[in-house]
């Protein structure tokens, strides 16, 4: 008679945690067979309907105490590193797609760059800027053979660009002399076209032909129309094709005779290869020169080696980076509080533990910053400046982020504290204790948190549970710590 009864009961069972299962429907398989001798239908089947509902209470209550401890993977120092590294991965596969960034974490693919220098003014070395005009280039093509074996003129403008069928484009483009890419040496360019025509050619980025061109292979040999005339298309650069100074998306490469046309103050970069008897020292990057200039007054300067030029936005990083370190004590509080040694609770290994812990977000986070500090500022014309902001910036977040992060975990387990209760009143602050409580899940203690700190309480405070607490929380937790 008890036996489709026994079957709801199993049925109901599954309902109920897997742990608690055994014991729940062993009670109730003991009830029922009391209930069962009254042999009244209906009581017994309002019992065995009151079993489900206290399986799906049951099943509920759990959920909610489960919910309140803390989440091994949510809270992990295992998952907090894993994150960090995840994101330093994301930022370099992106830096490696970035043309930009791409350029810059590669090695150079200009043949011998040592010796492919960028010719600026003094006040100009450290940051290129446009700082030669045409008139002293044509001057140093004839008068600077001794110390440069060929030289190149660009400039950078926005201009605006017509494909044809009403499509207006507005790019930066370098306007360079014909032999810039015959000096670069390089094979990420189109070869060079040989013949009896000497007009404009327009040479586009990878990143212009895939997003306005839609990656025509044919685009080579199209007529375009560039400030008001007629520009011939004569390919596509590789995505690492550009190391120098400035930012840009397509090129247009002008014959000696229409670089004569041009205004002889007009200003822009100059990059030259300097004689290899100049450049014998290896560790040597820079070199000054003094050049006459019109009106027998001399001017200096600077030759500087495009690796260097290439390796700035490292210099730049650490440079930012080192003023939030410095900027980090006017932002928070560096203390990370208040540690007593316990021998029964925190070992050696332990301690140690956690500092390696707390170095190895520090060795994560820089590189996750540096990588995406370099994506970031690829969306702006003056990348350097954009760099030095958004990494003071980011680094200085992150750096804040470590330090309360490393404060809000037991140094026991390393996971991190939960339950906060606020403990006292703000009126009694100087005579009681007034702050937030935090508890290690697992039971190694607590953490006291001051809401304002005085000179008796100045900042947090751990204390370890003893061996009386661990009836509170669960034997095998406590077990593996």
């Amino acid at each position: 008679m008890t036996r489709p009864y026994m079957l709801a009961l199993r049925i109901a069972s599954w309902m109920v945690p897997g742990d608690e299962r055994r014991e729940w429907l062993k009670e109730w398989k003991g009830e029922l067979w009391h209930i069962a001798n009254l042999r009244d239908e209906g009581e017994i089947a309002a019992f065995v309907a009151g079993a489900f509902r206290d399986a799906h209470l049951l099943r509920a209550d759990l959920s909610v105490a489960n919910a309140d401890r803390p989440h091994k993977l949510g809270s992990s120092p295992a998952l907090c590193l894993l994150v960090l590294l995840l994101t330093g991965l994301v930022g370099l596969g992106t830096a490696l797609l970035l043309p930009g960034t791409h350029a810059t974490l590669l090695p150079s693919s200009y043949h011998d760059a040592r010796t492919l220098v960028i010719v600026s003014s003094d006040a100009a070395t450290q940051s290129p800027t446009p700082s030669v005009s045409l008139d002293e280039f044509r001057y140093w093509q004839r008068a600077a053979q001794g110390v440069f074996s060929n030289l190149a003129f660009y400039q950078i403008m926005r201009r605006e660009l017509h494909t044809g069928h009403g499509v207006q484009l507005e790019l930066f483009i370098a306007r360079a002399s014909g032999n810039l890419l015959s000096m670069l040496q390089t094979s990420n360019f189109p070869a060079e076209r040989s013949g009896a025509d000497t007009g404009p050619r327009l040479i586009l980025s990878d990143a212009v032909w895939r997003r306005y061109f839609h990656a025509d292979p044919h685009v080579a040999g199209r007529v375009v129309f560039l400030m008001g005339e007629k520009v011939t298309i004569a390919g596509v650069a590789k995505p690492d094709a550009w190391h120098l100074p400035g930012k840009v998306e397509a090129w247009l490469l002008e014959s000696d005779k229409r670089m004569d046309a041009l205004s002889p103050s007009g200003i822009g970069f100059v990059v030259a290869r300097m004689q290899p008897s100049l450049t014998r020292n290896p560790s040597e990057r820079s070199w000054h020169m003094t050049a006459w200039q019109r009106g027998e007054s001399a001017a200096g300067f600077a030759c500087v080696s495009v690796i260097h030029y290439q390796h700035q936005p490292f210099a730049f990083f650490a440079f930012a980076t080192l003023l939030a370190l410095l900027a980090l004590p006017a932002t928070t509080s560096l203390p990370l509080g208040e540690y007593p040694y316990n021998p029964r609770q925190q070992t050696l290994s332990l301690r140690l533990r956690r500092w390696l812990f707390f170095c190895a977000k520090f060795a994560l986070i820089l590189p996750a910053v540096g990588f995406a500090s370099l994506d970031a500022a690829q969306a702006f014309q003056d990348t350097q400046s954009a760099q030095l902001i958004i990494t003071f910036a980011t680094a200085l977040a992150a750096f804040r982020w470590m330090l309360r992060d490393q404060r809000r975990r037991c140094p026991v387990c390393l996971q991190v504290l939960r339950n906060p209760v606020h403990v006292g009143e703000p009126s009694r602050n100087f005579l009681a204790w007034n702050g937030t409580e935090l508890i290690c899940a697992v039971g190694h203690g607590f953490l006291h948190v001051p809401e304002l700190p005085t000179s008796w309480f100045s900042t947090q405070r751990w204390l370890y549970l003893d061996a009386s607490w661990r009836s509170i929380f669960r034997p095998q937790e406590m077990a593996r710590t």
